[in-house]
């Protein structure tokens, strides 16, 4: 399989180098005390369509089973280092949206000089106090870092500069990989350096083109050779989704069989209570 030359198809991020020094000395520091350190990913990647952006490629995910992942393994006494999507889901927040604690907290009283005091009714904010609390303790701790991504390019350097610090943990360090990482994406030698221009036909028909030649070359196969080899590997790529596709429809058809058996029990259980 031909292998991706990162830093050719994709800008490194201007702040890289600092976060990979940030991430090298966390990951060294919870070494030191023994203890596990989870790498997780959250949320979705954006993917630019030009060297100069002005379109984007982008894929939802709310990054809610990254936070919530994040906050089970520092309360299982691991240290996790958050590779997140800005603006997504962020461990012991996400349950809390700005229109909650707003309309909850309010100022209270007179507070010394620099500081705001805050109070909100318990039954507002449900299990607020305790997220903080939880969060300040790891923050206190050192044992969370959190470190932001946009792009797939930011998104793939962090990555490689995340595992790069990890491995000196060998089996004391874990990947928990729940991030949306796009399946499309344009190598920095293909992106125009403008805006695409519709006259250039559709967009849609571009960007899947790029993703057959991206698979093409991840599996060895020049897009330029003769057109037997490149057609008979995306027939392989098609009868292996096709397969899989087949097996999953299955593995659910299987699934419903069996639900519907285990209700009809318990209604029968239920009857005859």
């Amino acid at each position: 399989m031909a292998e991706v030359d990162l830093v050719a198809e994709f800008p490194k991020p201007a702040d890289a180098a600092r976060y990979a020094e940030v991430m090298a000395r966390f990951a060294a520091r919870l070494g030191a005390q023994g203890r596990r350190v989870v790498l997780i990913t959250s949320g979705g990647t954006k993917v630019p369509l030009e060297a100069r952006p002005v379109r984007f490629l982008d894929n939802f995910s709310s990054g809610r089973r990254g936070a919530t992942s994040a906050e089970a393994f520092l309360a299982a006494g691991y240290g996790v280092l958050f590779l997140y999507r800005a603006r997504s889901a962020f461990p012991f927040a996400h349950r809390f949206p700005p229109q909650t604690w707003l309309s909850a907290l309010r100022p209270c009283g007179a507070a010394p000089s620099g500081l705001l005091s805050l109070e909100a009714e318990e039954n507002a904010l449900p299990g607020f106090a305790a997220a903080l609390r939880s969060y300040q303790e790891a923050a206190a701790a050192g044992t969370f870092l959190a470190v932001e991504f946009t792009t797939l390019a930011d998104y793939l350097h962090l990555l490689q500069a995340a595992a790069q610090a990890l491995n000196p943990l060998g089996s004391s360090a874990m990947f928990y990989l729940a991030a949306a990482v796009s399946d499309f994406y344009v190598p920095v030698s293909e992106m125009p350096e403008h805006k695409i221009q519709s006259s250039r036909g559709p967009l849609q028909g571009q960007v899947q083109i790029k993703y057959v030649f991206h698979h093409l070359k991840k599996g060895g196969v020049e897009s330029l050779v003769a057109t037997e080899e490149p057609l008979y590997f995306i027939w392989c790529l098609f009868q292996n989704s096709e397969d899989g596709l087949s097996t999953a429809t299955r593995n659910l058809e299987e699934l419903t069989v069996k639900y519907v058996e285990e209700m009809e029990e318990v209604r029968a259980n239920n009857i005859k209570f």
